[in-house]
């Protein structure tokens, strides 16, 4: 009698090929990430609606000279560029939104290649992504640095670039490592940066990268001759008058550095994202237990070289914000191509549930920022055009726990009124436009950003006077001076203000020719008029 043999049945991902398996992880990936973007009229991303004002006054010049356009040829203007190119055949609500979604489809699919590229395993290519959602919308997408966000899965995908070149040169992917090269720099010159710095590790410990530097260098010529300038003109960029002589160096403690290395590269907007610390911990264990295995361009040297980076590069320099952050992106990565070909089933499960929970927890905090986004724009009908208006915030965000989601706002009256625009960022070479003029100091969006909050209620005020070790004998009589002296150079230059969320204490203090002709819920509208207009009714308090 024969015997008969029963052959395992082999999984759904065996009998797919390489490319598929990785194209199956992003598919998945970007309906987890990409899919809010359907619930609201513009991506409730934090400085995205500065961006949109930037845009509008660079297509509007002859209205705002104040201002100077920097042009498109420089670094971190992949954001701007699409803007007025699209936005000039349709809304810049809508250019926005195609940017965002292209962001995140390209971090989708970037993640899961890396893994299958440095690592060569399908099953680790699997694994990933079960701990890669937190980083396809990630906490730079939310606060709408869209261009470095850009800019990270770009020099991912030149990194893919340079290792295939390694492996086999070809005349094709020197063309493709010139091309991304020149690409990534144009959207974001740290990721550039980074590359650099991890190519130079790789050689260091990798005889045959050492031997194939030649091949690679000679196509980064050029990015790296752009990389240069670019330093080159921060370096010289203006400072004192033009910055409103704030100067901000901010370097992080212990503590703060590993929460921060979670909040700002894989939470979202609030609380409803918690769970991304899920995969934050499962990574964390996988690095620790796999630090030795030396992955291509994240070997031990490499991880350790990001972490020093991650841990002594301040976070504020001069008026660059979140500069150490910037590592983070990388170090995640680092931990991501080490993930191993499975993991147990139940902590798949709690992954998937963490991963589903996240992405209704992020449409979530799309629909309520939405509701405050169309809550602060509630007045622009009752703004005219090119109103000489004044925001002040006595609150940066409410709904969001991890971005200051209300901060630009203000923004969405620039586009819709051309508007003045005096929180604009406008202090360096590197913005879209600048100030063709120092401002005076109390004017520079470096410091007018802050002061409403800061003077939110006379306790306040207290606070931030014993903080600096300020002594006075009277905290009320100094609150009302302070701004008396505000205001007694805000009103000649500004004929509209725009209050959100303004206390008792500061509304005192509002000089009786500002009259509101605007107020439902948190906001206010104050014109400067002799006859006080009629008050537009509010039914919902």
């Amino acid at each position: 009698m024969s015997s008969v043999s029963h052959a395992t049945p082999s999984p759904p991902s065996a009998r797919l090929s390489d490319a598929k398996v990785a194209a199956a992880v992003s598919l998945g990936l970007i309906v987890l990430g990409g899919w809010p973007l359907a619930l609201t009229v513009v991506p409730p991303y934090q400085d995205l609606p500065n961006h949109l004002a930037a845009v509008t006054v660079m297509r509007n010049l002859a209205e705002y000279p104040e201002f100077v356009f920097n042009g498109f040829w420089k670094t971190n203007s992949a954001l701007f560029a699409w803007l007025s190119w699209c936005g000039s055949f349709t809304s810049l609500e809508t250019a926005a939104r195609v940017f965002a979604f292209f962001t995140l489809v390209l971090n989708a699919i970037i993640f899961p290649r890396v893994v299958l590229e440095l690592s060569g395993s399908r099953e680790r290519t699997l694994v990933s992504g079960l701990v890669a959602w937190p980083m396809v919308h990630n906490w730079f997408v939310s606060t709408g640095m869209l261009d470095f966000a850009l800019a990270v899965p770009l020099s991912l995908a030149l990194l893919i670039a340079v290792h295939r070149q390694i492996a086999a040169p070809s005349p094709y992917r020197v063309l493709a490592i010139a091309v991304l090269g020149a690409i990534t720099w144009y959207a974001h010159v740290f990721p550039v940066l980074v590359v650099f710095m991890l190519i130079a590790l790789e050689a260091i410990v990798r005889a045959p990268v050492r031997r194939a530097l030649g091949g690679v260098a000679l196509p980064l010529l050029p990015t790296a001759v752009f990389v240069a300038s670019s330093l080159l003109g921060q370096v010289h960029d203006s400072d004192g008058a033009m910055s409103g002589y704030v100067n901000f160096h901010k370097v992080l403690p212990v503590w703060e550095l590993a929460y921060n290395a979670w909040a700002e590269w894989m939470w979202g907007h609030s609380k409803f994202t918690v769970t991304s610390l899920v995969p934050v911990i499962v990574l964390f264990v996988v690095g620790l237990r796999r630090r030795q295995e030396s992955v291509p361009f994240f070997s031990p040297l490499a991880m350790i070289g990001l972490t020093v980076a991650y841990c002594f590069c301040p976070y504020i320099a001069t008026n660059w914000f979140h500069v150490n952050s910037r590592f983070l992106p990388y170090l995640w990565t680092g931990l991501l191509v080490r993930v191993p070909p499975s993991l147990p089933r139940a902590l798949v499960r709690v992954l998937g549930v963490a991963a589903v929970a996240y992405s209704i927890g992020m449409g979530a905090d799309f629909i309520r920022l939405e509701r405050e986004r169309e809550e602060f724009t509630a007045g622009i009908d009752s703004v005219p055009r090119r109103a000489s208006l004044l925001p002040l915030l006595f609150q940066h965000s409410a709904s969001s726990d991890n971005t200051r989601s209300l901060l630009h706002y203000w923004g969405y009256y620039v586009a819709a009124k051309h508007t003045a625009a005096p929180l604009l960022f406008a202090h360096s070479r590197s913005f879209p436009v600048m100030y063709s003029a120092p401002p005076p100091a109390r004017f520079n969006h470096l410091g007018l950003e802050g002061f409403a909050r800061d003077m939110r209620t006379v306790r306040d005020y207290c606070h931030t006077l014993l903080v600096n070790t300020v002594i006075t004998n009277s905290c009320e009589t100094a609150y009302r001076d302070a701004w008396k002296s505000f205001w007694a150079e805000a009103t000649p230059r500004y004929d509209y203000v725009l209050a959100w969320d303004i206390t008792a204490d500061a509304r005192a203090q509002v000089p009786a020719e500002y009259r509101p002709i605007f107020e439902k819920k948190r906001l206010l509208i104050l014109a400067r008029t002799a006859t006080p207009p009629r008050v537009a009714p509010t039914t919902d308090m």
